[in-house]
């Protein structure tokens, strides 16, 4: 006994005896069910735990109403006790199980609360109920000290939140919304009053036919549609405008079905632009100064002189990843393509074969473009055992009949071998003929007559270190 007494006299609280910060920090990493543990233990436990500036509130763990209504009750209980202190992060994780008002006001009281807190960070992840719609409560746009604002909603009755009226000034920093209804307002309000905005991500936001946004912070725009999840009350996106001096990302992915009617971008400092999606009737990208790095995929623009536009706007990128239909739209009447001196690495994505007999001439011009080339990607994005694609007029004479410039500089290729004989040549061409090639990736479907052939004149005609693929085929 004297032995246990001496042990328990050795005992350091280590934890209680750091600086208020320094503790407080370290619950912030631990649930709010562990921290209010930690709050029991003592006096000056329960003042660290009611010190947290970091502060996540999550229903995941209450599965009944039993739980959920201790849980409730809890939460009130910890804000009355914690009075006003200062929060930096707040994170609502509600998952609705019915339509429950009490529950509702609740979340909304929470909310109020952490604005008068001086909330720096706050997000909030709803999973909504039957045909409850949710507003938030207008004191969160006039939060001056409120800076990163995150809104996902998710509601298996299809209503979402709708956004109240934003007649009000912002000092917002970020700003993502998910399954959000938005107005046409919406845009003129970032424009005009969230003047230190940097990052805005859209998606899945609904119930908005036109989003125009001028702004001299913005640093970073994305917007996403995904034709998957979208429901009749998302309608096609007739007008989107984005205009900013300091944009230096922009993300733009609409996969609904009634794709963008007019797209127009001036973003001249820009240096990452990815454009994916159904694009109508107009699209303009200006002259991208800076670009670096580009993925352009557009599907809907059947004009060789508005492919050759969007073609031109982003030659001065370093990184370039194409979709095969633009590079035969371009080239389909004739026209000529830019120089791409640029362009050190280069992808391109076709539908079933990565160099099927009508891409191959367009794909070759546009390869004399690009004398400083390094690294080159063809890939297709459909392995079929039922495919036709004409992919066996072109061999290895072909291709050293171009002279094509970069051959000499080009260091890494990866090339898909799936439906015909263009690819296998390709690759020899470039085994053969590439000093300077370190490393080629294979990509084969492991029924191809020539696999073993060019496994063969890998070893022989060239140093690099090439690597086959088998990829599994589907029906």
């Amino acid at each position: 006994m004297e032995f246990l007494a001496s042990s328990r006299e050795r005992v350091i609280d280590r934890f209680t005896n750091l600086p208020n910060d320094v503790a407080c920090h370290i619950l912030s990493f631990v649930s709010f069910r562990d921290s209010a543990r930690v709050g029991c233990l003592s006096r000056r436990c329960k003042e660290l735990y009611l010190g947290v500036r970091n502060l996540d509130f999550d229903s995941a763990h209450a599965n009944y109403a039993w739980d959920r209504f201790r849980l409730l009750n809890c939460l009130d209980r910890f804000m009355l006790q914690r009075g006003e202190k200062d929060i930096n992060k707040f994170r609502i994780h509600w998952i609705f199980d019915r339509e429950n008002n009490d529950e509702y006001f609740r979340i909304m009281s929470w909310i109020s609360y952490a604005v008068k807190c001086n909330v720096g960070s706050l997000i909030i992840e709803l999973s909504m109920f039957g045909e409850m719609t949710l507003e938030l409560p207008s004191c969160i746009f006039h939060c001056k000290s409120l800076r990163h604002l995150i809104v996902d909603v998710l509601n298996r009755g299809g209503k979402v939140l709708k956004m109240p009226s934003l007649a009000c000034y912002s000092n917002l920093q970020s700003l993502k919304l998910k399954n959000v209804t938005i107005q046409e307002e919406f845009g003129k309000w970032i424009s005009e009053c969230c003047k230190s905005i940097k990052e805005l991500s859209l998606e899945q936001v609904f119930k908005t036919e036109r989003i125009s946004i001028e702004s001299l912070s913005l640093e970073s725009f994305s917007i996403a549609c995904n034709y998957l999840v979208c429901s009749k009350d998302l309608l096609k996106l007739s007008v989107l405008n984005i205009s900013g001096e300091k944009l230096a990302k922009i993300s733009i992915v609409w996969q609904a079905p009634g794709g963008i009617d007019y797209l127009q971008i001036f973003s001249p400092n820009v240096k990452d632009l990815t454009l994916i999606g159904i694009f109508r009737n107009y699209i303009s990208l200006g002259t991208l100064m800076c670009l670096e790095k580009s993925i352009i995929s557009p599907v809907g623009i059947y004009d060789s002189n508005k492919a050759l536009e969007v073609l031109c706007s982003v030659s001065r990128a370093k990184v370039l990843n194409l979709m095969g239909d633009i590079i035969k739209v371009v080239f389909r009447d004739g026209c000529r393509t830019p120089p791409l001196d640029n362009v050190c690495c280069f992808s391109v994505l076709s539908v079933f074969s990565s160099l099927s007999d009508d891409l191959v001439p367009p794909m070759a011009t546009l390869l004399k473009t690009m004398p400083n080339l390094i690294d080159l990607q063809l890939s297709s994005a459909v392995i079929s055992v039922n495919s036709r694609t004409s992919s066996s007029g072109f061999n290895i004479s072909y291709w050293k009949s171009l002279n094509l410039a970069f051959v000499d500089r080009l260091q890494n290729a990866t090339l898909s071998i799936l439906n015909g004989n263009n690819e296998v040549e390709f690759a020899a061409y470039l085994l053969e003929n590439a000093t300077n090639l370190k490393k080629m990736v294979i990509y084969h479907s492991g029924q191809h007559s020539a696999i073993r052939w060019l496994q063969n004149k890998s070893v022989c005609s060239s140093t690099a270190n090439v690597f086959f693929m088998e990829l599994v085929k589907r029906n």
